[in-house]
């Protein structure tokens, strides 16, 4: 009796009640969580690299997950517009429903700036023209009183000015003071490009 007793006092009943309701929330929250965050249910990022973005778009949606361009970088020997990478990479287990990067090809070589390297030494020009990005650079020495200092730059024969905006595969020539009267190259050269071996007769 002194047990049913304790039942019938309301304060009793209150936090009965609250646990009961804590339990209950509890129990739905985990359920809850359970569900959204598809526990256990795992997929592997497929491999598209190499393919364009809407043949690779069936791949994702069978295994259904999201995917989204946002980066392109230009390599010479990809196909454009193909898939280079994914974020997370291939073969990653991910959950359903996960967003998917990609990095793409771009289908043109990325622009640079030419940046100001007259009356720079050789050494700062061509460390200054390879951070921004330049892929091919050779040093060709012309007439000029102080050895190794940049008189100027140009591509293919043709002089190119600071603040010109040029695709990073174009091939630069580093007009670099010799101290001598003739124009030739030097031994230095830096070419970053396979060139093909000289002949000798």
């Amino acid at each position: 009796m002194k047990i049913w007793s304790l039942f019938n006092n309301i304060y009793v009943k209150n936090i009965l009640l609250a646990v009961i309701v804590t339990v209950i929330l509890v129990f739905a929250v985990l359920f809850w969580l359970d569900i959204y965050t598809k526990h256990g249910s795992q997929v592997e990022v497929p491999d598209v690299r190499g393919m364009q973005v809407a043949d690779a778009a069936p791949f994702f949606e069978k295994k259904s997950l999201n995917y989204a361009v946002i980066d392109s970088i230009f390599i010479k020997n990809k196909v454009p517009g193909s898939i280079l990478e994914t974020v997370p990479p291939v073969g990653t287990n991910v959950k359903e429903g996960r967003t998917i990067y990609i990095t793409v090809n771009s289908h043109t070589a990325q622009m640079l700036i030419i940046p100001p390297v007259k009356d720079m030494s050789q050494r700062q020009a061509m460390a200054t023209l390879k951070t921004i990005g330049f892929e091919s650079i050779e040093i060709k020495n012309v007439p000029g009183d102080w050895r190794d200092l940049v008189l100027g730059l140009e591509t293919k024969g043709k002089a190119l000015a600071s603040g010109a905006r040029v695709p990073a595969d174009t091939p630069l020539s580093l007009l670099v003071s010799s101290g001598t009267g003739e124009i030739s190259f030097s031994n230095d050269s830096i070419i970053l490009e396979n060139t093909p071996e000289e002949s000798w007769f």
